[in-house]
């Protein structure tokens, strides 16, 4: 059957053969193309970057904050950040438990948190980031763990410490440090404040490094 229209010959021919035209969205134009949302997501759910360090690689015109929430509205991708340690053992966690209660609880006078000095060394490495990592994780992978240092690109190592009544004077230490390197940042740094602070009346907290438990040092004490 032949049906007769009364449209003109343009109208038909427009209808045919000249695509119709899509009306923009209202709202601002969307940052990433399709691809460019592919390629973020396949690339970090490597787990290597962190959302400034994605921007940069993929060349993305988008804010780091905008990358933050497309990443965030994917299920299976959180932000962590990288594990320097192997995680502690149950054994671990529970020393370190019973260790917290006995000094919360003990009432000897000369093992109070008030005649405590706490000490620690700081180390920060000038070739990149110290233990501060940062990036995207894939939970359907394990996690990864940064690789601790032997040598690197330089570092600045401090010394400083603490305790009820204030804190010492902050020493930044000069190379790799010895035994008696360790003994000249007590004596210049600790003994002045605890003298000061308690006279011979305080405990001193140091940890488990070589130099600290080293026969010089020990003797020292």
């Amino acid at each position: 059957m032949i049906l007769l229209l009364t449209t003109d010959l343009g109208a038909v021919h427009r209808v045919l053969f000249v695509p119709p035209k899509l009306h923009k969205k209202p709202g601002p134009a969307t940052s990433l193309s399709d691809r460019e949302l592919r390629l973020l997501v396949r690339t970090a759910a490597k787990g290597q970057l962190s959302d400034k360090q994605l921007q940069q690689e993929l060349t993305l015109s988008t804010s780091v904050r905008t990358i933050q929430r497309v990443l965030s509205g994917v299920d299976w991708l959180i932000y962590s950040k990288m594990d320097n340690t192997l995680p502690l053992s149950a054994k671990d966690k529970r020393a370190r438990e019973v260790w917290a209660w006995d000094m919360v609880l003990n009432k000897d006078p000369f093992r109070s948190w008030e005649t405590i000095i706490f000490s620690d060394e700081k180390k920060w490495n000038l070739d990149g980031p110290d233990g501060f990592q940062n990036y995207w994780r894939d939970v359907r992978h394990p996690p990864r763990q940064t690789k601790r240092r032997q040598a690197g690109g330089g570092s600045v190592i401090v010394w400083a410490g603490f305790s009820a009544t204030g804190k010492t004077k902050l020493a930044v230490l000069v190379g790799k440090q010895n035994s008696d390197d360790y003994i000249h940042t007590v004596s210049e740094f600790l003994l002045p404040f605890a003298h000061l602070h308690y006279g011979t009346d305080s405990t001193y907290q140091q940890d488990g490094a070589s130099i600290h438990r080293s026969k010089v040092s020990m003797e020292f004490f």
